[in-house]
C-alpha cells in the first residue's frame, strides 16, 4: 500500500511523458527499436531518385530561409551562411535545404539507416558539399557537439516515446537567438485515423508483420467506412495511402503517435522553456478567417488572448491535421521577432509576400473587388474579401516598400488620402490570412 501511495504522489507532479520516461525505461527503446524497424522497412518519404525536378522549378522545401528568413529574423539582414540542423531528416529533406542553401552548414540526423542511405545517394548524386549526416535519436543531440541557428523538425517529436525530452534535448543545441521550425499531428484533425489505428492495433496488425494483402485490405477497409466516420468527413485531406504504401503504414501503423491541440504545444513548449514564436498558417486558427466571425460571439472572442482565440478556431474548424509553427527559447527577446501593427513605427514595417496568393471575382454592388485566397491553405473557405483600396495597397506589397510608403503610392493613384487606421488594419488582416508577413528595414 505504501509503495501505492508513493506512485500516486510522484505522479501527480510529473507529465505523462515524464511518467512514462521514469517508469518504463525499457518501453522507451522498444517504441525506439519499433519505430527504426518500420522506417527502414518502408523509409519516409517514399524515397527519390533523383532531384532534378526539384532543381529545375527552382523549389523550395518548407521552412527553408532561402524563403522564410525573416519569419524567423524580421529585424535582421538576410544570410544565408547559417548553420542548420534537421532533426529526423528522413530520406530527401536535408539534401533540398541544401541545394537552396549552398552557403549553409547542415548536420542531418534519422534514426533509420535506410532514411540516412538515401540521404547519402542524393548527396553524392548531386555533389552537395555542405552535409554531414549522423544516424542518430534526436534525444542524443548534444552529442554532435554543436549549436545550432536553425533546427529544423517536422513529424518527428510527436513519434518518440518521450516528446519532452526530444524537445530540451533540440533546445540545448539551440543559439540563443535561434528559431526551431516544426511540425507536430493535431489531435483533432487526426481523430478518425487515431480511431483505425486502435482498430488495427487490436486486430494484431502492426508495421512489421502487415503483408501486402494486409495493406490492401486497410485501404478497403478505410474506403467502406460509413459517411458518419470522423476520418469519411475529412478522407481529402489523407489521400496518399491510397496510392503510397509508405504513406498508409506512417498513418494508420505507426508504433508511436501523439496528437497535439494548439494549447497543448503551448504546454509542451512551456515545459521545455520555449515558446510559439509564430504560426505559420495563422488563417487555420483565426477566428476572423472562419465562420466564427459573423458569430455574436465575436466581441468576446475578441478580447481573449491571441492563443485562446486561436484554440477556438481550431475547435470550430476541428480538422487541422497538422501544426506547423516556429518556435524559440524562453529566454529569446520578443522584440527580435515579434511584429506589432499597435506600435509607433508600424508604418515603417515591409510588407513579404512567402506564400502564393490568387484573386476570384469580387461582389461589386458589396463594396468587395475581389476575394483573395491562397492554394497553401488546408481549408478551401478562407477566402479574404478585399476593396479596391484594399486590393491596390496588396498589390503595391512587393517586398522592398513599407507599409508608410506604399499607403502614399495607394494614395496618389486615387488621388484621395487613405485613412491609417483602414490601412492598419488591413495589413493586420493580410497578416492573419498569412497572406503577408513583415520584416524591419536593413
Amino acid at each position: 500500500m505504501e509503495w501505492q501511495i508513493r506512485v500516486i504522489i510522484l505522479f501527480s507532479f510529473c507529465t505523462y511523458d515524464e511518467c512514462i520516461a521514469m517508469t518504463d525505461i525499457k518501453s522507451k527503446e522498444q517504441v525506439h527499436k519499433l519505430v527504426q524497424d518500420q522506417y527502414e522497412k518502408y523509409p519516409y518519404p517514399a524515397p527519390q531518385n533523383n532531384l532534378y525536378d526539384f532543381i529545375k522549378k527552382k523549389s523550395y522545401q518548407a521552412g527553408c530561409p532561402s524563403q522564410f528568413f525573416h519569419l524567423y529574423w524580421p529585424f535582421d539582414a538576410k544570410r544565408l551562411d547559417l548553420d542548420i540542423l534537421v532533426a529526423g531528416c528522413g530520406t530527401v529533406q536535408a539534401p533540398k535545404f541544401a541545394l537552396n542553401l549552398p552557403n549553409a552548414r547542415i548536420s542531418a540526423i534519422d534514426i533509420s539507416d535506410n532514411s540516412i542511405e538515401h540521404t547519402r545517394r542524393l548527396i553524392k548524386l548531386h555533389n552537395i558539399k555542405n552535409i554531414t549526416t549522423h544516424k542518430l535519436p534526436v534525444e542524443e543531440t548534444g552529442s554532435l557537439g554543436k549549436e545550432f541557428d536553425l533546427i529544423i523538425s517536422t513529424g518527428v517529436l510527436h513519434h518518440l516515446p518521450n516528446p519532452t525530452e526530444g524537445l530540451n534535448a533540440l533546445h540545448s543545441v539551440l543559439r540563443a537567438n535561434g528559431s526551431m521550425y516544426l511540425m507536430l499531428y493535431g489531435k483533432y484533425g487526426r481523430d478518425g485515423i487515431y480511431y483505425i489505428q486502435e482498430l488495427l492495433k487490436r486486430s494484431g496488425l502492426t508495421a512489421s508483420s502487415a503483408t501486402p494483402k494486409d495493406l490492401a485490405t486497410i485501404r478497403k477497409l478505410v474506403r467502406s467506412l460509413p459517411p458518419w466516420h470522423p476520418l469519411s468527413s475529412k478522407s481529402q485531406f489523407f489521400n496518399n495511402f491510397q496510392i503510397c504504401d509508405e504513406e498508409l503504414v506512417d498513418i494508420f501503423l505507426h508504433p508511436q503517435d501523439k496528437g497535439y491541440s494548439i494549447t497543448d504545444i503551448a504546454d509542451y513548449m512551456d515545459r521545455c522553456d520555449m515558446k510559439i514564436q509564430s504560426m505559420i498558417f495563422r488563417a487555420h486558427y483565426s477566428p476572423r478567417c472562419s465562420g466564427i466571425t459573423s458569430s455574436d460571439f465575436m466581441d468576446r472572442i475578441d478580447q481573449l488572448p491571441e492563443i485562446e482565440q486561436f484554440a477556438i478556431g481550431e475547435l470550430f474548424r476541428s480538422a487541422v491535421h497538422m501544426h506547423f509553427f516556429i518556435a524559440c527559447k524562453m529566454t529569446r527577446d520578443t522584440n527580435s521577432y515579434f511584429i506589432d501593427m499597435n506600435g509607433s513605427d508600424w508604418k515603417s514595417l515591409i510588407p513579404v509576400r512567402i506564400f502564393p496568393v490568387q484573386y476570384s471575382p469580387g461582389r461589386p454592388q458589396n463594396n468587395i473587388k475581389a476575394f483573395l485566397h491562397s492554394p497553401i491553405h488546408q481549408f478551401r473557405d478562407i477566402l479574404c474579401p478585399v476593396s479596391e483600396t484594399e486590393l491596390s495597397l496588396y498589390k503595391k506589397s512587393n517586398n522592398h516598400f513599407s507599409i508608410g510608403e506604399i499607403q502614399d503610392a495607394a494614395a496618389k493613384e486615387a488621388s484621395t488620402g487613405i485613412d491609417d487606421e483602414l490601412v492598419r488594419k488591413f495589413f493586420k488582416k493580410m497578416h492573419d490570412y498569412d497572406f503577408l508577413s513583415f520584416r524591419g528595414r536593413q
